[in-house]
């Protein structure tokens, strides 16, 4: 059985924000609540610093990424069932994006999988 590897025909920019910019955001508001509402001890001091610190969130976010969009690849692959939509495109389409469709544009689940691991990588490399 060959192994087809899509092609990307057009960048879809929500996809592209929710594997990117969204996880980011995400580490960055916990890392700050996590820092303001340290209790007795410093969590900043005790991370080694703030870079550190904020390092973790952004590893951990970044994974729950990249594994979230690996195992809806593995499902979607093993199933044979509809990629799951974004749920801004919900109220614009009647129905769910078909299958070709979905694999046709960037980040597919494979991408996004690959973009966060990769940036969970770079930030297990710089701390």
């Amino acid at each position: 059985m060959a192994i087809h590897i899509p092609n990307a025909q057009r960048v879809d920019a929500q996809r592209l924000l929710s594997v990117v910019a969204i996880p980011f955001a995400a580490a960055v508001a916990m890392a700050t609540a996590v820092a303001a509402t340290g209790g007795v001890s410093d969590p900043v001091a005790e991370a080694g610093g703030a870079l550190p610190f904020m390092l973790e969130f952004v590893k951990f976010c970044y994974l729950a990424v990249g594994m979230a969009h690996l195992s809806g690849a593995i499902a979607e692959r093993t199933n044979g069932g509809l990629a799951a939509g974004l749920w801004l495109d919900e109220l614009d389409e009647p129905e769910p994006v078909s299958k070709e469709e979905f694999w046709r544009a960037f980040p597919n689940h494979v991408d996004g999988a690959a973009i966060a691991t990769g940036v969970t990588l770079l930030c297990f490399l710089l701390g």
